[in-house]
């Protein structure tokens, strides 16, 4: 199952309007992932074996978020040095 989403009876922000949630993840999917960046083809605690897997034609979204990841590492990096 792709990353899906359904609605959060008890959000209190416009941030938690939305339940991220997949196989691997059925209640939600931990912010470490959903938001913080962590690479779900490892493992995770949690995840029951189940790990991202990218769809037929998704190779240039998978190369745009690897992009996304080395200009976050890169610019902390660069913060911690200076």
């Amino acid at each position: 199952m792709r990353l899906q989403q359904r609605a959060n009876p008890d959000a209190k922000t416009s941030m938690d309007t939305w339940i991220p949630y997949c196989d691997a993840f059925p209640e939600r999917v931990p912010s470490e992932i959903y938001v913080g960046g962590f690479d779900h083809r490892q493992p995770f605690e949690g995840d029951g074996g189940i790990r991202f897997e990218q769809r037929p034609g998704g190779e240039r979204a998978l190369a745009a978020y690897e992009s996304s990841l080395a200009r976050r590492q890169q610019r902390a990096e660069r913060d911690q040095k200076s």
